[in-house]
């Protein structure tokens, strides 16, 4: 499984989910929107978790099982890592330190719910997990399960 395609496919892949990623943030940049650049990890992040684990699947360096969710999750937690880094000091803003506050009252009950970038790359994550598993929900038939 680790041989030289699958490594060189991870590395490409893992580069060019970054370049969207720091495009999708330069884009936002010239707009100003620096409060919302952790939504580019988003764009980034689908091209690598779900283009990319497809290639490898198709290519049948992956199994479409629980390896595949494997690669996923530790592809995600690179990638995130990798981004919390960079980001900042490419475009130097501090949008770690920014947060979102959400107030929600059910029967009298105050619920107040604050998200900042961390749980929101926690929420894209498992957004992109669940378009993982749909994928091989699909991919099931035509490769097989072992």
């Amino acid at each position: 499984m680790f041989d030289s395609h699958f490594s060189r496919v991870v590395i490409v892949n893992l580069i060019s989910a970054l370049i969207i990623t720091f495009v999708a943030c330069y884009f936002l940049m010239t707009f100003h929107l620096t409060d919302v650049l952790h939504v580019a990890n988003i764009f980034g992040l689908y091209f690598l978790v779900i283009f990319g684990i497809d290639i490898l699947v198709e290519s049948g360096d992956v199994k479409n099982n629980h390896e595949r969710f494997l690669i996923a999750i530790a592809l995600i937690i690179i990638y995130d890592a990798i981004f919390l880094i960079f980001v900042p000091l490419i475009f130097g803003s501090d949008f770690l330190k920014l947060s979102d506050y959400l107030i929600f009252v059910f029967d009298g009950v105050r619920f107040d719910l604050t998200l900042n970038v961390g749980i929101y790359l926690i929420i894209f994550a498992v957004i992109m997990l669940i378009f993982n598993f749909l994928l091989y929900l699909k991919d099931k038939e035509k490769y097989g399960v072992e």
